[in-house]
C-alpha cells in the first residue's frame, strides 16, 4: 500500500485495538522515512509522518501537550510559550530582554522597532529551546484584538484601537520574530485572540455581536495583515463566543483565515475546548465539541491532553469524526514543526545561528524602545526640564520608586525605577523622594487589639499600642482592591494560611495580597483574595484566617487606624523641591487585568488627593504617568503645566523617564487610543457594533481628551507641499516636514482618508499611513507615503467582499487625528457598487441597517451560518439601494420560536406584502414561505418590518 491508502487503512486497524499499535511499536516495514528527506515540500513529508502514525498516536497530537512517538524518533513538544514583551518565562533562572508594554509599542509608530525587538524575541525563544527542545518555539503572541474600549482588563497587551496601525506593527514584530527563511522559521507567532474579544466580564460565556461589515472592516482586519503579509504562521481562537458561536468553531477560521489567507494551524485558548460543554453550553460533550472545532478549522485544543484524547475517541467511535479530520488538524500542527526544523539538523539555519538572552546590544535597542514609547500628552513649556546645577527634585508618589510587571511579563536582570533613573543623572543628593501612601494600624474590633507583625511575618492582634510592627503603608487602587505593607520588613500582607507579611510584591494569577475593603460602620470587614465570598476573621490565638462570608460579627470587623497622612507628608516635601515629578498610574496585577475589567476612568481616588495637595503646594509639577492604559485626566490638565505618559515600560524604565524630562530624549510617540473625558462618553463594554454605536475615532463624534494619533514633541513642525499620484498598486503620497525648531526631533506623519459619498456609512476619518521620520533642526525633509490599496478598503455586503469604492476622497496629512496640517481630494479608482440584485437569495446578516429595541446575529449549527432575530417587540432588517425588477413574490426562510409572529416587506415606504410566520420547534427552525408581492420596479431600500419574536435567515424575489 502507498502512504496515501495507507491512510484510509489505519483507521479500520486501530479500531480493531491493534496491541501492537496501542503499545507504539507499529512499524511500516520496508518503507523509507520519507519525512526525514529535508529535499522534499514540507508538505510531502507530513504526509509521509501522517501515514506513519497510529491513530493512538494522531489524537495525542491535538493537544498542546503533543506526547512523543518513540518508535519513530519524534520527542514530546509543548505548544506555546507567551512573547507579549518578549519571550516570557516567570522563573528567575531564565531572564530575557523585557519590552515596553504592547500598547506602549504600538505608541512609537515604528515597524522597524518592531521588526528588532521581534528578532530579539525569536533569538532568546531559540537560546532557551536549546536549553529545553521541547518547545519554546510556538510562541503566543502579539495580541492584536482591536481596543474599542479603554476599560478592558488588558488593554496593556494589545496596540491600540486601529487596526491599520495594529495590522503595521504586529507585521513587523511577527516577521522579526519568524525570520526571512522561505522555508523555515526562526519561532512560529500566533496571533491573539480571534476575535472581538475585549471584555474580562463573562469573557468564558459571553457572545459579541458584531455586524459582517464590522467584523470584516474592523476585528478580522487586524488579524489579516500579519497573517498574509507577515511571519505569523498560527493564531489563537477567543473565548468568547461570535453572534452566539464559540469563537473557536467559527466556520471563518476554516474558510477565510485558512483557505484565502492562508494560515497554517489554529490552537484555543487556554482551557476553552471544554468550556463549550462546561460554560457555552453549545454542545452536551466534549466530543461533540471538538468534531465542530476541528471540522471548522480548529487544531490544536489547549485541555488536558488524556481530557482530549478521550474525546476524540468517543467523537470517533460515535462518527463525528473521521481520521482523516484528524489528520487535517494533526498534519497542520505537525508542519509547524517541521517548518521550526525540529526534525532537520543542521539544515535549519535557525538551529545553527547564534542565539544568546539579555545582551548588550538587546538592552540597547529595549532602551531604544522604552524612550520611543515616551508620550508627552500636555506642556505648557516645563519640559524639558531646565535645572540649575543645585536645583532639588522630588519624586512623589506610589509609580516612582517601582518596575511593576504584568502578568505577561518575563524575568529581567536589572531593573531601574524612575526615582534611580533620575538620581543617577541629577545625583542622589538632589532626588527627594515620598511614595504618598498613608501609614495606618489594623485594629481588631473584638479585642482592641493592634495587629503586630511577628518574627516569622505572622500577623497576630496582640499589641496594645502601635510602634514600628504594628504599622503598614496601605496601598489603596480603588474598587475594593488594597494592600498592606508592613513598615518593619517592608513586606506585603498576605494570605498563606494565616495571614502573613511575607510577600516581595503582588505577583501571582491569585493575587493572594488582595484586600477587598467593605465599610461597616466606623469599621470595615475585609474580603479575602478569593473569587467567592470569604471574610478575613480573628482567630482565638490572634491570628487571621480567611474563612466562610458571615455576618459581620466583631471577629470580622477591623480598624485602620491612622497613624501619619501621606498624602499631607507629600505635599510637604514638594515645598522643598525646585520641581516634582509626579509618578501616578496603576499596578498592573490589581483592579484592571486578566478576568477583571476596569469600572471608569479615574485616578484612584488617594491619587487625585495627592495630585491636588502636591500641586497646590508646588505649581511646578510635572505628572508622569504610569499605567497600562488611558486615564480621565481632565482635573490634571487644568491643574499641571505638563503631562507625560509611559505604560510599564520594563527595566528601562526610569532611564527613559529621565532622558526624556532631562530632555535628552525628544518623545514622539502617539496615543494609539483615544483618552475619554469621561467613562460617561463610552457606551455598555459590551457593545461591539463600532458603526451603530459610533465607538472609536473612526465614528465618535464626541471631542475627547486627547485623540488618536495624539503626541507632543519638544520640536515644531510645519507640513506643506502635500501631493497625491495614484499607482497600479496603491496611492503616493508626498509631502514636505520642516522642523522649526533648534531642536533634532521625530515627527510621526500621519496619513488619514475619508470617503465623500459612499455608499454607506463610512469612518469620519481613518488611518491608512504613517512613517516616524527624524528631522533635523530647521531642516526640511521630504516625507513618501505609499498607500497599498488594500487599506483603503471596505466590506460591501452586497458582494461580500473587501473592495476600493470608486469616488471622490478626501486625504489629510496630520500630526494626529484631530491636529491636520495638511489636506486634498481626488477621485480614486474603484469599482462602482451596483444596486443589490434581489433576485439572488439574501442572507439576512448582510443588511445595512436595523432599527428594533433589540435586534442581533444569532448562528445556527443546523445551516453553519448567522441569521437575524428580534426580541418580542420586533424590528426592521434594511437592504439600502435594491433593484425592484417588477418582482411578484418572495421566497422568506424565516421561525418563530415562541409564537406568531409577521413580517412585512417594502420597498421604501410602499408595503408590497406580508405573512404570518407559524411557531416553530426552535429559533432556527425555518420555513420557507412564499409571498405575493404587489409589482413595484425601481431603486428603494428594501425593508423587512417583523412583529413578535421572529428569526430570518434568507429572502429572495422573483
Amino acid at each position: 500500500k502507498s502512504p496515501d491508502a495507507l491512510c484510509v487503512v489505519l483507521p479500520q486497524i486501530n479500531h480493531l485495538h491493534d496491541n501492537a499499535a496501542d503499545k507504539g511499536d507499529f512499524t511500516m516495514p520496508n518503507q523509507p522515512e520519507r519525512f526525514r528527506d529535508t529535499s522534499l515540500p514540507i508538505i510531502e513529508r507530513v504526509k509521509d509522518l501522517l501515514s506513519r502514525l497510529t491513530i493512538e498516536e494522531k489524537i495525542h497530537l491535538l493537544s498542546t501537550h503533543q506526547l512523543p512517538v518513540e518508535r519513530l524518533g519524534i520527542g514530546e513538544w509543548y505548544v506555546g510559550q507567551e512573547v507579549a514583551r518578549g519571550y516570557v518565562s516567570r522563573e528567575k533562572t531564565e531572564p530575557s530582554t523585557v519590552f515596553p508594554q504592547p500598547i506602549g509599542l504600538a505608541s512609537t509608530f515604528d515597524p522597524n522597532l518592531m521588526e528588532q525587538l521581534g528578532e530579539i524575541a525569536g533569538e532568546e525563544a531559540r537560546y532557551y529551546h536549546r536549553k529545553d527542545p521541547k518547545g519554546h518555539l510556538m510562541l503566543w503572541g502579539p495580541t492584536v484584538d482591536p481596543e474599542r474600549d479603554p476599560r478592558w482588563g488588558r488593554t496593556e497587551e494589545g496596540y491600540g484601537e486601529d487596526p491599520f496601525l495594529i495590522g503595521e506593527m504586529t507585521t513587523a514584530y511577527t516577521q522579526g520574530m519568524a525570520g526571512d527563511h522561505p522555508t523555515y522559521r526562526r519561532v512560529i507567532p500566533t496571533l491573539k485572540h480571534f476575535c472581538a474579544n475585549n471584555n474580562e466580564k463573562e469573557r468564558n460565556s459571553c457572545s459579541s455581536n458584531v455586524t459582517p461589515r464590522t467584523l470584516r472592516e474592523y476585528y478580522y482586519r487586524a488579524f489579516e495583515a500579519s497573517i498574509v503579509r507577515g511571519g505569523t504562521g498560527s493564531m489563537m481562537t477567543a473565548y468568547n463566543e461570535l453572534n452566539g458561536v464559540p469563537a473557536c468553531m467559527n466556520p471563518d477560521l476554516k474558510t477565510l483565515v485558512k483557505k484565502q489567507w492562508g494560515l497554517e494551524f489554529i490552537v484555543t485558548d487556554g482551557a476553552d475546548f471544554s468550556q463549550n460543554v462546561l460554560a457555552h453550553h453549545s454542545h452536551a460533550t466534549h466530543a461533540e465539541a471538538l468534531a465542530a472545532c476541528l471540522k471548522n478549522g480548529n487544531d490544536v485544543m489547549t485541555d488536558e491532553a488524556d481530557m482530549v484524547a478521550a474525546a476524540a475517541r468517543d467523537a470517533l467511535d460515535r462518527g463525528l469524526l473521521t481520521e482523516a479530520d484528524i489528520d487535517r488538524a494533526v498534519g497542520n500542527s505537525l508542519s509547524g514543526r517541521f517548518r521550526l526544523g525540529e526534525f532537520d539538523g543542521d539544515s535549519c539555519p535557525y538551529n545553527t545561528e547564534p542565539a544568546e538572552t539579555d545582551t548588550l546590544l538587546h538592552r540597547a535597542v529595549n532602551r531604544c524602545a522604552a524612550m520611543e514609547q515616551m508620550c508627552l500628552l500636555h506642556n505648557r513649556g516645563i519640559l524639558p526640564l531646565q535645572l540649575q546645577p543645585d536645583a532639588r527634585v522630588a519624586v512623589i508618589g506610589p509609580l516612582g520608586n517601582e518596575n511593576y510587571r504584568d502578568w505577561y511579563t518575563g524575568v529581567s536582570s536589572y531593573a531601574v525605577p524612575i526615582l534611580e533613573g533620575l538620581r543617577q543623572q541629577l545625583g542622589a543628593e538632589n532626588v527627594l523622594f515620598d511614595d504618598g501612601y498613608s501609614v495606618v494600624a489594623l485594629q481588631s474590633v473584638e479585642t482592641g487589639k493592634y495587629c503586630t507583625v511577628s518574627a516569622d511575618g505572622t500577623l497576630r492582634a496582640a499589641a496594645e499600642q502601635i510602634g514600628e510592627r504594628e504599622t503598614f503603608l496601605l496601598h489603596d487602587w480603588d474598587f475594593g482592591s488594597m494592600n498592606l505593607r508592613a513598615c518593619c520588613n517592608g513586606k506585603y500582607v498576605t494570605e498563606n494560611g494565616t495571614y502573613q507579611a511575607v510577600s516581595d510584591t503582588p505577583y501571582e494569577w491569585f493575587i493572594r495580597e488582595w484586600l477587598k475593603p467593605e465599610p461597616y460602620g466606623d469599621a470595615m470587614r475585609f474580603g479575602s483574595w478569593h473569587d467567592c465570598p470569604m471574610d478575613i476573621a480573628l482567630q482565638p490565638d490572634g491570628t487571621l484566617r480567611a474563612v466562610s462570608h458571615g455576618k459581620p460579627t466583631p471577629d470580622r470587623l477591623f480598624r485602620l487606624v491612622p497613624v501619619e497622612d501621606g498624602v499631607t507628608r507629600a505635599a510637604a516635601l514638594a515645598k522643598q523641591a525646585d520641581v516634582v515629578i509626579l509618578c501616578l498610574g496603576n499596578h498592573p496585577m490589581q483592579v484592571a487585568r486578566e478576568c477583571y475589567d476596569r469600572p471608569d476612568l479615574e485616578l484612584p481616588a488617594h491619587q487625585k488627593n495627592l495630585l491636588r495637595a502636591v500641586q497646590a503646594a508646588n505649581p511646578n509639577t510635572v505628572l508622569t504617568v504610569v499605567s497600562s492604559y488611558p486615564y480621565a485626566l481632565g482635573e490634571a490638565m487644568e491643574l499641571l503645566p505638563a503631562i507625560l505618559y509611559t505604560t510599564h515600560a520594563g527595566p528601562e524604565l526610569g532611564n527613559a523617564v529621565a532622558d526624556t524630562l532631562l530632555g535628552k530624549n525628544n518623545p514622539a510617540a502617539r496615543c494609539p487610543i483615544t483618552w475619554y473625558r469621561s467613562a460617561q462618553d463610552l457606551p455598555d463594554i459590551m457593545e461591539y457594533d463600532i458603526i451603530s454605536a459610533e465607538r472609536t475615532y473612526l465614528y465618535d463624534t464626541v471631542e475627547p481628551l486627547f485623540p488618536f494619533g495624539h503626541g507632543l514633541s519638544y520640536s515644531s513642525f510645519v507640513y506643506r507641499d502635500f501631493t497625491a499620484e495614484e499607482k497600479p498598486e496603491g496611492m503616493l503620497f508626498r509631502l514636505t516636514v520642516e522642523n522649526t525648531s533648534q531642536r533634532d526631533g521625530d515627527e510621526v506623519v500621519q496619513l488619514y482618508y475619508r470617503a465623500l459619498h459612499p455608499r454607506v456609512k463610512r469612518p469620519l476619518r481613518q488611518l491608512c499611513g504613517f512613517q516616524r521620520v527624524p528631522v533635523p533642526a530647521n531642516t526640511a525633509v521630504p516625507v513618501t507615503i505609499f498607500v497599498p490599496w488594500y487599506a483603503l478598503e471596505y466590506y460591501d455586503v452586497t458582494q461580500e467582499k473587501m473592495l476600493v469604492e470608486q469616488g471622490e476622497y478626501r486625504f489629510s496629512a496630520g500630526a494626529s487625528s484631530a491636529d491636520i496640517r495638511q489636506e486634498l481630494e481626488c477621485t480614486v479608482s474603484g469599482e462602482v457598487i451596483p444596486p443589490r440584485n434581489l433576485s439572488h437569495s439574501i442572507c439576512i446578516k448582510n443588511y445595512d441597517s436595523k432599527h428594533g429595541i433589540e435586534i442581533t446575529l444569532r448562528f445556527s449549527y443546523r445551516k453553519n451560518d448567522w441569521y437575524g432575530c428580534t426580541n418580542d417587540w420586533g424590528g426592521s432588517f434594511t437592504f439600502a439601494d435594491a433593484d425592484f425588477a417588477g418582482y411578484t413574490k418572495a421566497e422568506l426562510w424565516a421561525a418563530a420560536p415562541c409564537s406568531q409572529a409577521g413580517v412585512a416587506i417594502y420597498a421604501g415606504e410602499q408595503q408590497l406584502g406580508s405573512v404570518e410566520i407559524l411557531p416553530s420547534r426552535s429559533m432556527d427552525d425555518f420555513q420557507l414561505y412564499t409571498i405575493p408581492l404587489k409589482p413595484y420596479t425601481g431603486q428603494a431600500d428594501l425593508r423587512l418590518e417583523i412583529t413578535g419574536m421572529a428569526s430570518v435567515y434568507r429572502i429572495q424575489l422573483g
